[in-house]
């Protein structure tokens, strides 16, 4: 293969967001194709599906499938720059003169195949370099997946608590004015009742606007947490091979962590106090 060629063919399998061979690549309707974790993390409000970065041409698509022809081709060109990588003199066995092609999963070392039959090595766990990379990168991306479902849906609740925090004072504006009229129906010995139950009415409409400014703000908090781990997890899967397996460590645990105690939206709810003699009244139109 002339290295002309070779060059057309790694551009083709480029991402022209990150510039690496493609990971869970993509392709949307415009026909473009990109890394998943690139096209998410690469829009505004990366929840929302938007434009095409390459042409500008507005998206719709909502459930984009993994194109795996383009993931093998991919594949293939990584295999190809590990090989090139573990071919170096610098990276031969000093022991054995043989090409490291096994990983060690125990002390994250790269091994000639006599050394991973040693008995240093018999008891632990260890499988081709290739092997061990790809999977790494199939259990990051199936985090990232995890992680991207928990964003869209703490992006929903996130719109659901702004929209209900902006509307909360007129609400509670609304009910204190029906309160008010209700009580001019009725005597006015009962003004002190009234002052009351708008006092309370008050004082609970100002502490569920809190709760509600709070829950916002860990919802704020939380899309930050997401999509920095999401593209902590991105940045790992696109390493080289060996780069990766010595880095992998506790990236998945860490990731775990971040998607427990999603916050969940505030439901407001004013208490409703009785009106003396409300009831006596309606009672008269049954």
């Amino acid at each position: 293969m002339n290295s002309g060629f070779l060059q057309a063919f790694q551009r083709a399998l480029t991402c022209p967001i990150c510039m690496n061979y493609f990971i869970d690549p993509v392709t949307i309707d415009c026909g473009h194709s990109f890394c998943r974790p690139c096209l998410y993390i690469s829009w505004p409000n990366f929840p929302v599906l938007a434009k095409c970065s390459e042409c500008k041409k507005t998206t719709w698509q909502r459930n984009l499938k993994t194109d795996i022809r383009v993931k093998k081709m991919a594949s293939l060109l990584r295999k190809v720059s590990l090989q090139q990588f573990l071919s170096a003199e610098e990276q031969m066995c000093g022991a054995h003169r043989e090409t490291k092609k096994m990983f060690c999963e125990v002390d994250k070392s790269l091994l000639c195949l006599l050394c991973s039959n040693s008995q240093e090595h018999q008891d632990h766990r260890h499988c081709p370099i290739e092997w061990a990379a790809e999977e790494c990168r199939e259990k990051l991306i199936k985090k990232m997946q995890s992680l991207w479902e928990k964003a869209c849906e703490n992006y929903r609740n996130l719109n659901m608590e702004t929209s209900r925090t902006r509307c909360w004072k007129d609400y509670v504006s609304l009910r204190i004015e029906a309160i008010r009229a209700e009580y001019q129906k009725i005597p006015s010995f009962l003004h002190e009742e009234e002052q009351h139950h708008l006092e309370r009415l008050q004082k609970d409409g100002e502490d569920i606007s809190q709760q509600l400014n709070e829950s916002k703000a860990r919802m704020e908090q939380r899309r930050e947490m997401l999509r920095g781990m999401y593209e902590e997890l991105r940045e790992m899967c696109h390493k080289p091979d060996v780069e990766l397996l010595q880095a992998f460590g506790d990236i998945l645990h860490r990731s775990e962590s971040v998607l427990l105690h999603m916050p969940q939206p505030v439901n407001p709810e004013l208490s409703a106090e009785p009106i003396t003699g409300l009831r006596v009244r309606l009672n008269q139109f049954l």
